[in-house]
This record gives C-alpha cells, sequence and structure tokens, in this order.
C-alpha cells in the first residue's frame, strides 16, 4: 500500500528535486569490486521516521481545524481542508523523497577508492581514497539491530581547514542499512592492506658506482710503496 501511495505522488514532486538519475562511477583507473544498496528493510524504518515526524503537526492540524470549524462554520470547512491538504502535500513530499533517497542511495567498493552516493534533498557524491583512510567502525543500534541491518563508517583525514587549532580536519561517510556489513568491512580492509603494502615498497636503492680503473691502480701501486717503505724500515740496524 505504502509503494502504491508513494508511486502515485511521485510525478508530483520528482521534478522539484532535480536529481541526477544516472548511475554513480568510481573515478577513473579504479575497477570495481562490489556495489551495494541498503536493505529494504532501511526502508521500512526510513518511512516510520517520517511518519513519526509528522505526528506532532498532525495534531495541530486536528486542534486547528476543530476550532476553526467551531469559531467560522461553513469558513472553517474551507480554513480545515486548507490546512489538511497542507499537511498531507508536505507527508506525500516527505514519502517520496525518502523512496528516491532509498533508490539512488549507492555503495561502491574499489581496488583504489570507495565512493558513495545519498541523498535526495541534499544529493551527495562523495569518494574516499584508501590512502587517506583512519578508521572503519562498523555501528547497529537497537533499532537497526531489531530490523536487522547496520551501519559502516569509514572516516578518512581530510583536506580542509581545521576548525580550531590544534584540530584535524577529516572526512566521514556512512554505509547505511547493509545488511552484510561486517563482510563489506573485512573486504574494504583488505583493500586497504593491500594498497598500504603496495606503498610500503621504497624505491629501489641505487647501486653503489664501481671507481674507475686508473683509480685502482693507483690505491695498488700507493699501498705497495707503503709497504716497501714499511719493510726497509724493520731491516735498519
Amino acid at each position: 500500500m505504502m509503494s502504491l501511495l508513494v508511486k502515485s505522488l511521485r510525478p508530483l514532486f520528482v521534478p522539484l528535486l532535480k536529481l541526477r538519475m544516472d548511475a554513480p562511477h568510481l573515478p577513473e583507473g579504479s575497477t570495481l569490486v562490489r556495489q551495494l544498496k541498503p536493505a529494504p528493510a532501511w526502508l521500512t524504518l526510513k518511512y516510520i521516521h517520517v511518519f513519526l515526524g509528522m505526528a506532532g503537526n498532525l495534531v495541530v492540524g486536528v486542534g486547528v481545524s476543530i476550532a476553526a470549524l467551531t469559531q467560522w462554520g461553513t469558513e472553517g470547512i474551507f480554513i480545515a481542508l486548507a490546512i489538511w491538504l497542507a499537511l498531507f502535500a508536505i507527508l506525500g513530499f516527505a514519502l517520496v523523497a525518502t523512496r528516491l533517497d532509498f533508490e539512488l542511495r549507492d555503495y561502491l567498493v574499489g581496488d583504489k577508492s570507495l565512493r558513495v552516493r545519498m541523498g535526495a534533498m541534499n544529493q551527495r557524491e562523495v569518494t574516499l581514497s584508501y590512502a587517506n583512510v583512519q578508521n572503519i567502525e562498523v555501528r547497529q543500534g537497537p533499532l537497526e539491530r531489531i530490523w536487522g541491518f547496520k551501519s559502516l563508517t569509514v572516516s578518512t583525514a581530510g583536506g580542509g581547514t581545521p576548525m580550531h587549532e590544534g584540530e584535524r580536519s577529516t572526512h566521514e561517510v556512512t554505509l547505511e542499512g547493509l545488511t552484510q556489513a561486517d563482510e563489506i568491512r573485512a573486504l574494504v580492509m583488505s583493500m586497504l592492506k593491500k594498497h598500504t603494502d603496495t606503498g610500503l615498497a621504497g624505491p629501489t636503492a641505487k647501486p653503489t658506482a664501481a671507481l674507475p680503473i686508473d683509480a685502482l691502480r693507483e690505491v695498488l701501486q700507493a699501498a705497495q710503496l707503503l709497504e716497501a717503505a714499511a719493510r726497509n724500515t724493520r731491516h735498519r740496524p
């Protein structure tokens, strides 16, 4: 039923969001290892969050509608209708945005970097290089435990300016709604280890240049002269 409602409202709100609908790609030179999306249970939980967030507005709408009908009679009917049309428009927009966020949310694990696209109201695409990864953490709150999925948070050293002196600038993205978060963490760790091991191979040491033949002969002759002088000194009375 929820899917049918969102599908019917979708044409009304999609043009307003002006989203990029094409699939995301890894940077040039990177190979895709795994592509992931949130679990359907993640979408269901997001729908519940939308209804809970609107609960207060709906209660206020009921109170204002009753007051309008009581005080203004026929005019109050139009006021109440306007209030409920506005509330349903807001709710419908939120539901459609949540559905689009689910459809357009992609997690791309590459051999050199991780790319994440997320959001509908504010669509973002973030690429994190394994060279800058500082921490990889799996998180699971009480509701996530009930619905059977986890979140994977990846933090990297950022290139921006710190807000305060001595503070490190960092970037962080969260891959939400993963049913195989531990497996993906192990995969990212293996990519990170491979990248680190490759980076540890430093430049090959330059071979020591050989001495010229003439210089070797001069050294040999000097040694012979020193040996002869020492021998003569030992045989003097």
